[in-house]
């Protein structure tokens, strides 16, 4: 996508500056120690080179794409009518992730919910993502702004245990995971706690069969696979996540696999 591109060269230049100016400000403060200390000044220069020409080389990519096309608001609605989950972790200090469609346009995002600011920042920061210390309510939402489902995860230090939320805020779901596995692996309840389903990695990489209790396939993930790789708007990232989903997926089904995807995808 066009804008990552974009935000990629952005921040890359934004991180050379900043290191260009502390870097002048530490000589300046330890000029007796450092002044004479080539062998950083020249680490240091090649480092905000290497910045600088990052930010170059992806802000001219960035002009090469066509502009993005703008999705009908009304067909990617909050009916979520998706039948695969194209994730694509976007360039910010907060996390956000999108899913977009098979050429890269963005369809929905995923990012912590705005209405807890606090925990909303506190998530640039790795050990507070995946509610350690407190619940984190993530919003998926449509790109207009309007809130299709949202979902807490929470540590509850024997388990992980995320609860899914519709648009009117009931919860739908419940997803309980362990802390620590070889093999990624989850137990789906619905809303009256009645377990709708249970799901095993086929192996430590991450590969992911989703079943129901008949054997039917409802969903799958293969570590490293992404069938639309070669396309330019992909080509940014260095891995992009895809997941199939079945086509007769209830409208619940389709909002708790997304959040348990995006969960497990993102800490792989």
């Amino acid at each position: 996508m066009k804008h990552i591109y974009e935000r990629t060269a952005k921040y890359a230049k934004l991180g050379s500056l900043l290191t260009l100016v502390i870097y002048i400000a530490l000589v300046i403060i330890f000029q007796d120690v450092m002044w004479k200390d080539f062998e950083t000044h020249i680490t240091i220069g090649f480092t905000v080179f290497m910045l600088f020409g990052t930010s170059y080389f992806f802000q001219h990519a960035a002009e090469k794409l066509p502009n993005e096309k703008k999705i009908d608001s009304d067909y990617y609605s909050i009916d979520f009518p998706v039948n695969e989950l194209n994730f694509q972790n976007d360039i910010s200090l907060i996390p956000q992730s999108n899913l977009v469609s098979h050429t890269g346009e963005r369809l929905y995002t995923i990012t912590p919910t705005e209405k807890e600011p606090l925990k909303r920042k506190l998530t640039s920061f790795a050990i507070f993502k995946s509610g350690l210390f407190f619940p984190i309510t993530y919003d998926l939402k449509t790109m207009d702004g309007r809130v299709v489902s949202q979902f807490s995860i929470r540590n509850k230090l024997k388990f992980m245990q995320m609860s899914v939320y519709d648009q009117t805020k009931t919860l739908i779901t419940t997803i309980v995971m362990p802390i620590a596995s070889v093999k990624n692996r989850a137990i789906i309840f619905d809303a009256n706690n009645e377990k709708m389903h249970e799901m095993k990695a086929k192996s430590a990489y991450g590969d992911i069969d989703v079943n129901n209790f008949e054997g039917k396939r409802l969903a799958t993930y293969r570590f490293g696979m992404f069938p639309y790789a070669t396309h330019p708007a992909f080509e940014a990232q260095a891995m992009n996540t895809h997941v199939s989903l079945a086509s007769n997926l209830s409208h619940i089904e389709r909002l708790t696999f997304t959040a348990l995807f995006y969960y497990w995808t993102a800490n792989q």
